[in-house]
């Protein structure tokens, strides 16, 4: 039988431990060896999306999101495409961050996210990644 709802503390460090050992993929199959109760996608994404250990904790820096606005307005919603140049960042987080963030915003403004009018507003915040940067080298 197949457990659902939340990951426990023992699951967690089983798929740890394993793929520790055997290393990443093969997830149906890998989920049986473990001895996780858990699908092969359950597993996959419990792994990259919390217990991965190159992924970044807390919230996106000022620079990451200057980064996802750029990006989003130049690849749309290709969230993994985007968390390719965000090291430490999932693509569910970066959608995520879109999507409460990014979209609720747009909905203050009354505006469309996906309109071209809001993208080119984006486009043109692209300065923005060399003035932080430049705010960044005058604080060090």
């Amino acid at each position: 039988e197949v457990r659902r709802g939340p990951w426990t503390l023992e699951e967690d460090n089983l798929l740890i431990q394993h793929i520790g050992f055997h290393g990443e993929g093969r997830w149906n199959s890998l989920a049986k060896s473990a001895g996780l109760k858990r699908t092969g996608k359950s597993c996959r994404l419990r792994w990259l999306n919390y217990l991965k250990p190159d992924i970044k904790r807390g919230n996106l820096s000022p620079q990451e999101q200057i980064l996802i606005l750029e990006l989003q307005s130049k690849w749309g919603n290709r969230w993994s495409k985007i968390a390719q140049n965000l090291p430490g960042r999932t693509d569910n987080e970066i959608k995520n961050y879109w999507r409460t963030r990014v979209q609720k915003q747009a909905r203050r403004l009354q505006a469309d996210s996906n309109s071209g009018e809001f993208l080119e507003a984006i486009r043109r915040l692209q300065w923005m990644p060399g003035l932080v940067e430049k705010m960044n080298q005058q604080q060090s």
